[in-house]
């Protein structure tokens, strides 16, 4: 398979079709609100890849990311902090869904 370029604003549109897709947040939240949790938690991804150098081709800890995704994302949300939960376990699935889809995923 040939790998593609990583692309932000199709990440986020893949990922938001997802969401509604599945439909559980549409009946708790808004679709502005919704786009503002996938935005946030796409910068909180991408700031843990810096910060433990999984950026620089340092193991990508899933169990590590997320504990930081939930955390900061309880902090910023705090009226969707029962979600969080779902939300960070649904957005790392549907983001390693899009990266499989690009062949940037190197399953070792």
């Amino acid at each position: 398979m040939e790998s593609k370029e990583y692309n932000e604003v199709e990440a986020k549109q893949y990922i938001l079709n997802c969401f509604r897709e599945q439909g559980d947040f549409s009946e708790i939240t808004d679709e502005k609100t919704l786009d503002e949790m996938v935005s946030a938690v796409m910068a909180l991804d991408a700031a843990y890849m810096k910060e433990s150098g999984a950026d620089e081709g340092e193991v990508y800890d899933d169990d590590a990311a997320y504990d930081y995704m939930f955390a900061k994302m309880t902090e910023q949300f705090t009226d969707y902090k029962m979600y969080m939960l779902r939300l960070v376990e649904d957005y790392m699935d549907y983001n390693e869904r899009y990266l499989d889809s690009l062949g940037l995923i190197d399953w070792e």
